[in-house]
């Protein structure tokens, strides 16, 4: 994962000021470049939600109608579970998606050539199809994380493994057949605090709210196009207790109070008084010391505190742009002006331009 940080002027200069943009595709050993052949509508969709990320695209001038058959290029491409991986950017390129074709469309209209629609899956969708019972036993919960993201690896849907630390947690780990190995690495994601993602063929289970050191600032007028941000009280509390058992049967439990992640400013407990009175509970059987009940309140209260603030915007295309990391927004209000943490990131190449989307979320406001 890139855990860089640029300035938009160095990112001006890198792309020649952000001027022809051009992408290449490749599946299998294929080759596919905008400059050489028709490529429309190019979307790739990222995500740190744990929901799998992916692309899309259309490709033209590939039918050859004296012999009424698909070019020779195309037809060896064209494979369900292909490699799959975009390049994009302007004179200079950037990887920005890696994983294998799922699905394709042979579209043949009348007043129209053929068109090949195509779309692609990271390495998180192969985890939906593993549904193989796992008892770690005594294996460590991150040698068990590691296990399962290494499957898409060795399948050749993923290039490598990052996870990050798991240690606090000491009751086995059991996945049941009938649960899909990316349902329950998300639930462990939500249990440890983490975030389960896929980038440039890098599987990733790691802790990235705490990181805010922002990948980049976006100005408005310069760089940025647009920006809005909701806040809303929805579902927000106060406190959070979780209660269990240690290894004898004797209760035990934790409560937290604060916010310990999402950005700058006040959560919405320290913004609303009132909200300290709003206690949400959880009996948890996994828990089994007082420090485990801690870290899994605090988990708990983190996540509905990033769904108080909400952002989506558009930039210029930058290949950089990422979700998992922060950005700062610049030259608005105080209020609105800040680090956010990049939930989604959408790259579209439309009608010969490229723009990025993105969505954001946070903790805290001013």
């Amino acid at each position: 994962m890139d855990k860089g940080s640029y300035t938009f002027d160095e990112l001006e200069r890198k792309y020649d000021n952000f001027f022809a943009p051009a992408f290449e595709i490749k599946v299998g050993n294929q080759t596919f470049s905008s400059s050489t052949v028709p490529i429309y509508a190019l979307e790739v969709d990222l995500n740190a939600d744990g929901n799998a990320s992916g692309c899309s695209f259309q490709i033209g001038g590939q039918y050859d109608w004296e012999n009424s058959q698909w070019k020779t290029e195309l037809k060896k491409a064209l494979k369900l579970g292909a490699k799959l991986s975009v390049q994009a950017g302007y004179v200079k390129k950037k990887e920005i998606f890696y994983g294998y074709i799922d699905d394709y469309t042979l579209e043949y209209q009348q007043n129209a050539p053929p068109v090949v629609s195509v779309s692609g899956i990271d390495g998180l969708g192969y985890l939906m199809s593993l549904r193989d019972k796992l008892a770690a036993g005594q294996k460590k919960p991150a040698a068990v994380v590691r296990e399962l993201l290494g499957k898409c690896v060795s399948a050749g849907f993923a290039k490598k493994v990052t996870v990050g630390s798991l240690d606090g947690f000491s009751t086995p780990i059991v996945k049941e057949s009938k649960v899909d190995a990316w349902k329950f690495l998300k639930k462990l994601a939500e249990r440890y605090g983490m975030s389960l993602i896929a980038l440039d063929g890098e599987l990733i289970f790691d802790d990235l709210l705490t990181n805010t050191k922002p990948i980049l600032t976006l100005t408005a007028g310069v760089g940025l196009h647009s920006f809005s941000k909701r806040v809303s009280l929805a579902h927000q509390i106060g406190q959070y207790e979780v209660r269990g058992r240690d290894a004898n049967q004797k209760q035990i439990r934790a409560v937290v109070t604060s916010v310990t992640v999402g950005g700058s400013g006040k959560s919405a407990v320290q913004l609303v008084s009132g909200l300290k009175q709003v206690i949400q509970r959880e009996e948890n059987e996994y828990v089994r010391t007082v420090e485990e009940c801690k870290r899994l309140a605090q988990n708990r209260m983190n996540h509905i505190a990033l769904q108080m603030v909400a952002g989506n915007g558009t930039c210029v295309g930058i290949p950089e742009l990422i979700p998992g990391r922060y950005l700062e927004i610049d030259g608005l209000d105080s209020g609105t002006s800040g680090l956010y943490f990049v939930s989604s990131v959408k790259h579209s190449f439309h009608d010969g331009g490229y723009v990025t989307s993105f969505t954001v979320k946070g903790a805290k406001t001013e």
